[in-house]
């Protein structure tokens, strides 16, 4: 048997077991989670610590060497990404779906980021944000068929997507996008997977989409 918030393993005092009853009743102990908590803590700490010096002693050495090629920036965007994530899935008791929500968030930022850090060229936003909504699209699909009983559940996580994408697709009404056709891609898998689902999931999924805006 196992704590069912922490996953620990319970501890039974056998000496108190006398019949099934008793045994169900006063036998049981939930573990202490106070030091795993702390160990977590710690651990989340050091790795913010860690992630600051390492991105400092990297630029340092960028300057150093040749500030020309802003190469140390590269390296800090990808640290602060995986400082980012380890930090939310450990901080966060959260839902996978939430989880995707929020990565996509932060790795979409990042690629811009990344982008303006090395002398912007519009790769961002012309190939990895669409790439980005078509993955988010694909994995979608993946995970409603994994999880076939509650595919209901994805819907917010559709809409969500279409969201992003629309936004996104401004972009080509200012002409900040020059290579409009994978985000005109990204734009109809999109819309076209939220209505699909609709259609096919019927009251089912209507009724999940009415709950989930509270309509």
């Amino acid at each position: 048997m196992v704590c069912p918030l922490c996953n620990g393993v319970i501890e039974v005092d056998e000496d108190k077991m006398q019949d099934s009853e008793q045994f169900i009743s006063k036998s049981v102990m939930y573990p202490d989670v106070t030091p795993q908590v702390r160990k977590i803590k710690f651990i989340m700490k050091l790795v913010v610590f860690a992630s600051v010096f390492i991105s400092g002693v990297l630029i340092l050495i960028n300057y150093l060497t040749s500030w020309k090629v802003k190469w140390s920036l590269i390296c800090c965007v990808g640290i602060i990404y995986m400082c980012f994530s380890a930090v939310y899935y450990y901080e966060h008791n959260a839902s996978h779906r939430t989880k995707i929500m929020t990565e996509s968030i932060a790795m979409i930022a990042g690629t811009v980021l990344l982008d303006f850090a090395i002398g912007y060229s519009g790769w961002s936003v012309n190939f990895a944000i669409p790439c980005n909504i078509m993955l988010l699209v694909a994995g979608i699909i993946a995970f409603m068929f994994i999880d076939i009983e509650n595919w209901q559940s994805y819907i917010l996580l559709e809409t969500y997507v279409v969201v992003i994408s629309g936004l996104a697709s401004i972009m080509l009404f200012t002409k900040t996008i020059t290579h409009p056709l994978l985000m005109i891609i990204a734009d109809g898998v999109a819309v076209l997977l939220l209505v699909g689902t609709l259609v096919i999931g019927g009251r089912r999924a209507t009724t999940e989409l009415k709950r989930r805006f509270h309509v």
